[in-house]
């Protein structure tokens, strides 16, 4: 427990390697000496067989639970986004690197959960276990959203018992599903909007770049029965098209939900999901170097990687503005404010 503190305080306050976990908690040994029971501070190869050995699904279990507590364990009305990170530094040569599937609440702005697969394709076999991990957090009434690795039938299933709803991306590895959907909407848009079941809803958006988005929807066709989609009830065909320095490009993506039909929710429920891009993976690169780190010993990679997933939780829910990474630097300088930060997990003295 000792060890696992000081490299939270650590990572919190701007350390990305385990040498640098020891030279902050070396310079500050007082500070931590107020709430741990230590007579010295590990040097960086301790704190690396530490992370190395430690069990990742209890150190994730850990994580989770303070989530539970944080949320209050409730994500109803919440779009929960699932997808893959990349953790670059662990590959070398031809050994394949970890790679972690995050679980995003949108509405609390907090990484729920994260799971370690070998290599992108693995993600598939981990995602019902994932799932069933979200059944701690009660997500009835929710939203979850997956790219079209996530498009499985055992999936969608787990998801239909827990009560929540799924929006699922769909591409071509779904063979003839896809083109079945692709030929309904080609074959409604094709008709007067009068005459069919056909619902749309637009955005625009202009800034760098003008975007428009429309979202049509229609109920799921009885000729979709015959591929047995658990709880499936409508469909979505989402059409971007983009003009950037003049040059005009259209792009269509489909999707699987068991929302009923709603071109207007499904819409936002599609640009919601890259919140987790822009709000926890390109947060942990920039701001916490997550790419740089070539940790590969054992469950090194996976343990820190939720540490540094506890650590951007922690200053999300403190609640100060700003960047991550000046948050980061402020947890360094600042003791009161590492200690805010901490309080959350544990009661210091005061």
């Amino acid at each position: 427990m000792t060890i696992v503190v000081m490299a939270l305080c650590a990572v919190m306050s701007g350390a990305d390697t385990f040498p640098e976990i020891q030279a902050f908690a070396e310079s500050k040994r007082d500070w931590l000496r107020r709430f741990l029971d230590f007579r010295r501070v590990p040097d960086h190869e301790t704190f690396r067989r530490v992370f190395a050995r430690l069990d990742p699904v209890a150190f994730q279990s850990s994580a989770l639970d303070w989530i539970k507590q944080a949320i209050g364990g409730q994500l109803e009305g919440d779009i929960v986004a699932i997808d893959g990170k990349r953790l670059r530094g662990t590959s070398e040569h031809e050994v394949q690197g970890v790679h972690m599937v995050n679980v995003w609440s949108a509405r609390h702005r907090l990484c729920l959960a994260a799971q370690p697969v070998a290599g992108k394709q693995n993600e598939i076999s981990i995602l019902p276990s994932l799932i069933d991990t979200l059944a701690l957090l009660e997500v009835s009434g929710c939203i979850v959203t997956i790219d079209a690795m996530g498009t499985q039938r055992a999936v969608a299933e787990k998801l239909v018992a827990l009560h929540a709803q799924y929006l699922l991306a769909l591409k071509g590895n779904q063979g003839y599903l896809f083109e079945d959907v692709q030929e309904m909407f080609s074959d409604a848009l094709r008709r007067q909007i009068s005459e069919t079941e056909l619902h749309g809803a637009s955005t625009w958006e202009d800034r760098r770049r003008s975007e428009k988005r429309t979202s049509w929807v229609l109920p799921a066709h009885p000729d979709l029965d015959d591929y047995h989609w658990p709880g499936l009830r409508s469909v979505v065909m989402v059409e971007s098209t983009r003009t950037v320095r003049g040059k005009t490009a259209t792009e269509q993506r489909f999707f699987l939900t068991s929302l009923p039909a709603c071109s207007v929710t499904a819409l936002y429920a599609v640009r919601t999901h890259w919140e987790i891009e822009n709000s926890l993976h390109w947060v942990l690169d920039v701001a916490f170097a997550e790419d740089d780190s070539t940790t590969r010993t054992d469950h090194g990679p996976q343990n820190l990687a939720t540490l540094r997933r506890w650590a951007l939780n922690l200053m999300r829910r403190e609640g100060s503005v700003g960047a991550v990474n000046k948050n980061r630097k402020r947890a360094g300088w600042d003791d009161e404010f590492r200690e805010r930060l901490l309080q959350q997990l544990l009661p210091l003295p005061t």
